[in-house]
């Protein structure tokens, strides 16, 4: 009997301490969106500037050969509509028209995914640089996960989780309209 209370008594004073202990270390949720902040930063400017340039010397080179070709095509085309050449002649100008615009379509869609790599080569650095104060933060607040603010949306009490944007920013030294960023809608200002 003794042995009986003893471990019914040892049991609920484990259990007493596991409540305990799962109470100190509750899972605390914060919100913050790491491409934001990335653009709030001063050097963001830098990125778009060289993704300006990107846009213009390499990629405009090459659209504009492409659409000089495609334009060119379209008016032998036409002329020799005009000219009334043979079916065969017009059947293959025809066909380099087509060849030309798909070409144009593909190379539309090429653009696009490299224009996307370049982004993300240049943004590299300063998503680092934001999620390394994150981390930080996190850590100093005892923040166990962190969510995009659009995750949190309709889910979740805001009141029940912590706006990560203000103390990210200063960790950053940016500058950040806090009345915006109380809720999930944020719009950081860059600035020092």
């Amino acid at each position: 009997m003794k042995k009986v209370l003893f471990s019914l008594l040892a049991m609920i004073g484990l259990g007493f301490a596991a409540n305990k202990a799962t109470a100190q270390t509750a899972t605390k949720i914060g919100f913050f969106d790491t491409e934001q902040m990335a653009q709030a930063l001063p050097e963001f400017k830098d990125v778009q500037a060289k993704m300006n340039s990107y846009n213009k010397d390499s990629l405009g080179a090459q659209r504009d050969q492409l659409d000089t070709l495609l334009t060119n095509a379209q008016k032998t085309y036409t002329n020799d509509s005009l000219a009334k050449k043979s079916s065969s002649i017009l059947a293959y100008d025809r066909k380099q028209v087509q060849d030309l615009y798909l070409q144009s379509m593909q190379w539309q869609q090429n653009v696009q995914q490299a224009q996307q790599n370049k982004y993300y080569t240049l943004m590299q650095p300063l998503l680092k640089k934001v999620n390394d104060a994150l981390v930080k933060v996190a850590k100093e607040n005892h923040i166990t996960i962190v969510l995009k603010p659009d995750a949190i949306d309709g889910y979740i009490d805001e009141k029940q989780v912590t706006n990560m944007f203000i103390p990210v920013a200063k960790e950053l030294g940016v500058n950040i309209n806090q009345q915006d960023t109380s809720s999930g809608a944020t719009a950081p200002a860059a600035g020092k």
